[in-house]
């Protein structure tokens, strides 16, 4: 054998190690990150911060509307607790339905201590990826309410499905789209840190596959 090779045998319980360890750090930051988009996820939900008036006259979101009177704001929608507005039902069901499988997938870590880690990463993968698309059709869906009557106080006669009239676009909604882009992000690097789970243990990845096969057979 010769010296580069005894030289590679030497540094690879080092690499390993280096592995392994930058491997933990970078699933604390995907774990925390995710945990960080579920906040997220329930402040954009929830504030009616989307839209905003032109001169101040108020700001809507998907569960309330809030018009700027003389003694100060004041805010109302429909009089169920957490019902969405009507013109933005279905976009509010998205919403609720990517906060959902955010939640699910950050719950889905703690599987790791009882199945196979890669399996694990990939599951959260998926169910941030299905996530995004979730709040991607609501970003979408949200601009076909705003000819609703409930809005024009705020955003005059001009307003229509798909233009905003005297209002324009606010955080709410400018944080619901970087969500959208966040929950792609993390399912991206969910999938590189599967794989690299994979690499890591092969015979317990050999194993899973053979014990699905079993089962399919």
């Amino acid at each position: 054998m010769g010296e580069g090779a005894m030289e590679t045998l030497e540094h690879a319980p080092l690499y390993d190690t280096e592995f392994v360890l930058n491997g933990r750090a970078i699933t604390v930051l995907w774990g925390c990150c995710t945990m960080f988009l579920g906040i997220l996820e329930i402040v954009v939900l929830l504030q009616p911060t989307w839209i905003v008036g032109g001169e101040g006259r108020g700001t809507f979101g998907l569960y309330e509307v809030c018009e700027e009177l003389e003694w100060g704001p004041e805010c109302h929608g429909p009089p169920g607790p957490l019902q969405a507005l009507p013109p933005f039902e279905t976009a509010a069901g998205f919403m609720v339905a990517a906060l959902l499988l955010v939640l699910l997938s950050f719950g889905c870590i703690g599987l790791r201590w009882f199945c196979h880690s890669g399996t694990i990463f990939k599951l959260c993968a998926w169910l941030q990826l299905t996530a995004a698309f979730c709040q991607a059709l609501a970003c979408l869906l949200f601009p076909r309410g705003w000819d609703s009557s409930l809005l024009r106080p705020i955003c005059g006669f001009r307003l229509d499905r798909y233009q905003l009239g005297g209002c324009s676009i606010h955080w709410g909604f400018i944080l619901a789209v970087l969500a959208t882009l966040d929950a792609v992000v993390l399912s991206v690097l969910g999938f590189i840190l599967g794989k690299r789970q994979d690499a890591l243990h092969p015979n317990e990845t050999k194993t899973i596959k053979k014990d699905i096969s079993l089962v399919l057979a």
